[in-house]
This record gives structure tokens, sequence and C-alpha cells, in this order.
């Protein structure tokens, strides 16, 4: 694939090859990989459909080859808060003030059970 070469199709301005036009060094996009946008300018893929991946964390987005990306897809990237911890939506609310009761238990998600054996 031509590095240069941006658009895939002649005409078409609402669809970028994403390898030439990230220009991340933690995107890593495989060949031929495509992205299209008809609300905003594709070649902002990095700004508005990579979020919150801030270089300091060392996170890493790769993508194979032939790849599509959506119009509106994003990618969400944090390192705030622990996996470990149950998401806010496992948990029932206490009174409707959206305080979590510490009867609720561990989501059931992400329970683990102990080995009997």
């Amino acid at each position: 694939m031509e590095d240069e070469k941006i658009y895939p199709r002649t005409g078409d301005k609402q669809t970028v090859y994403l390898k030439s036009v990230v220009q991340s060094p933690n995107i890593i996009v495989g060949e031929y990989s495509m992205h299209n946008d008809f609300a905003r300018d594709p070649k902002d893929f990095e700004k508005n459909n990579v979020l919150y991946h801030y270089p300091v964390n060392g996170d890493k987005l790769i993508m194979g080859k032939f790849c599509s990306v959506a119009c509106g897809a994003k990618f969400l990237f944090t390192r705030s808060g622990s996996l470990r911890r149950p998401s806010k939506s496992c948990w029932k609310s206490s009174g409707g003030t959206g305080r979590r009761s510490a009867s609720d238990g561990i989501c059931p998600r992400f329970r683990r059970e102990k080995s009997t054996n």
C-alpha cells in the first residue's frame, strides 16, 4: 500500500486508510484498515474515536489488516480505576441516591467462587 494514499476511493472524502492518518506510536494499524465518518473529518480519527488514550499509560491500540471502523465507533482507554473493581452499573441504588448499598454484595458478573477441590 502506498504510504501517502489517504483515500481508498476517488472522490470519497468520508473514508480513509487509517495507517495513513494515525500519528500516535501507541496506535498500530494494519494494512488496508479503513475508517468511514460522515459526521466529522475521518482524518481526525485519533481525536474523535480514540478517547482517554494518554501516552503516559503505555496502552496500545492494535488493529489488524483489513479492519473497518464505522462512523461513531469509540475506543475507550482508562487507567483511572482498577479492573478488579465492579462497575457501578452492577450495584443496586439505595433510596434513589445513586449510592451503593454495603449489603448488595459483589456484582455477579465479577464474582469468583472458591474451589471446593
